[in-house]
């Protein structure tokens, strides 16, 4: 599968590491959906770095999911569905690995002091004081007879809410800072990264940034974080901690991956020149550049010497199953994902990258080995769209339609289709042999899509 950009909707309630007034505009982005990067180093990555700091926080690594988007803007945020979604901006402008480490404990600490659940109850009380206000501004309206003054009435209670909200808010980013300070104390890391990175987002601009009213501005409360995490640095022992090497080199390495498949190959090959960059990092991002441009013939020499360097590194045997494949050489391909799989079994993209590889060889062995890639993945993130496509390719080519069907189903759910979802588990039914197991799972699924259609009003 390897570096690859679906777009789907973010679920859940947002809280932003620039601040939490970003869930007021429904129209926003961050509302309608965001395109999500799925690659599986960067996601391990971002998984490595934080792990001390959730076992700190008394959060099971396992709970909490981390996704990329693509999004040239410094910022991350968090949902109530335990996930931490970081901007490729943010990670390509950060400079060290300390300072994504502060970002990822900001939000830990949202997650671990249940910040999401009761926003909820914030923004609630909120839209009711801002119902209040509508209602007593049309009720002095009409009983005065001047319109003018029941929308003032509604403009000061929509302003009042605001304010409340956004000084709720203001104490939930303190207290996130609080926590990411104490984590890190607590794993003996330097929150200094974390300092130097509120420097850079001094400059962002969020809603309300033009009000001439204080309490709907947020650079203030950027300086008071800024000010909490100066003095934490100033009197903690760890401060003049450094990364360490593995940190250091996984940081460089995801920042050129990210750079190479997001900009221009020009300017990738600028950044990191060929022949005076010869780092892993800048090799890598070398390669990637001249794959974009589809010059395999100086892509693969680049990664083939990587390879022969570090040969039990998964990342390097997956991006050249992404070129072989990409480029039609199937057989090269599967041999490349086989050997990143073997190396890393649980990375469930590189098992799905596998079994697309297989189902495009075809015949029986191939569907097959397809089928155990994808049911293999599936344990491990159930809620794979592509997964489940594979899943059900690999049965159609085994040509078992009524299990095809309930994965084709499963995919549909997934993607959030609910009604698709409805239709094709109608067709498994039909076409799933008496008492198969997944007759037991097509009648939750089936209730689960008449709930999201219900709820969504389709």
């Amino acid at each position: 599968m390897g570096f690859s950009v679906p777009s789907r909707a973010v679920a859940g309630l947002v809280l932003a590491f620039l601040g939490v007034a970003l869930v007021l505009a429904p129209g926003h982005a961050w509302a309608r959906g965001v395109s999500l990067i799925r690659d599986s180093e960067i996601e391990h990555t971002l998984r490595d770095y934080a792990a001390p700091l959730l076992r700190a926080a008394g959060i099971g690594e396992s709970a909490v999911t981390f996704r990329l988007v693509n999004d040239d803007s410094v910022n991350a945020f968090a949902t109530t569905e335990m996930r931490v979604f970081i901007n490729s901006g943010l990670i390509i402008r950060a400079e060290d690995p300390g300072e994504l480490k502060g970002v990822l404990a900001h939000e830990v600490g949202h997650l671990a002091g249940g910040h999401l659940l009761r926003l909820q109850d914030q923004m609630f009380q909120a839209q009711v004081t801002s119902l209040i206000g509508a209602i007593a501004g049309a009720v002095a309206g009409m009983a005065s007879g001047r319109p003018d003054l029941g929308a003032a009435v509604l403009l000061g209670s929509t302003h009042a809410a605001g304010r409340d909200f956004l000084s709720f808010t203001r104490a939930q980013e303190n207290a996130a800072d609080s926590f990411a300070l104490k984590v890190l104390e607590q794993t003996g890391q330097s929150a200094r990264g974390m300092m130097n990175f509120f420097e850079v987002m001094k400059g962002q601009e969020v809603l309300y940034s033009d009000a001439k009213d204080a309490y709907t501005r947020t650079h203030p409360l950027t300086q008071d974080r800024m000010d909490l995490i100066a003095q934490h640095v100033a009197r903690s022992a760890y401060s003049a901690n450094e990364s360490s090497l593995q940190d250091r080199t996984s940081f460089a390495r995801m920042k050129a991956k990210l750079f190479a498949f997001l900009k221009p190959a020009s300017q990738t090959l600028q950044r990191y020149p060929v022949g005076r960059d010869t780092s892993v990092a800048g090799r890598y991002a070398q390669s990637i550049a001249y794959y974009r441009m589809s010059d395999l013939s100086r892509a693969l020499p680049l990664l083939d010497g990587l390879i022969a360097e570090f040969p039990r590194d998964a990342y390097f045997h997956e991006l050249r199953g992404q070129m072989l494949f990409e480029h039609q050489r199937l057989e090269e391909a599967k041999a490349s994902y086989a050997t990143a799989t073997r190396l890393m079994p649980t990375e469930p993209l590189l098992l799905i990258a596998l079994a697309h590889v297989n189902n495009e060889l075809g015949g029986t062995a191939n569907f097959e080995a397809a089928r155990t890639a994808a049911q293999a993945a599936l344990t491990m993130e159930p809620d794979n769209p592509f997964g489940w496509r594979q899943l059900a390719n690999a049965y159609g080519g085994l040509s078992d339609e009524g299990r095809a069907a309930w994965a084709m189903a499963e995919m549909s759910l997934s993607r959030g289709d609910p009604k698709e979802a409805q239709i094709q588990a109608k067709r498994a039914e039909a076409k799933l042999p008496a008492g198969a197991k997944e007759r037991v799972r097509l009648k939750d699924l089936e209730a689960e899509a008449e709930r999201q259609i219900k709820r969504r009003g389709l």
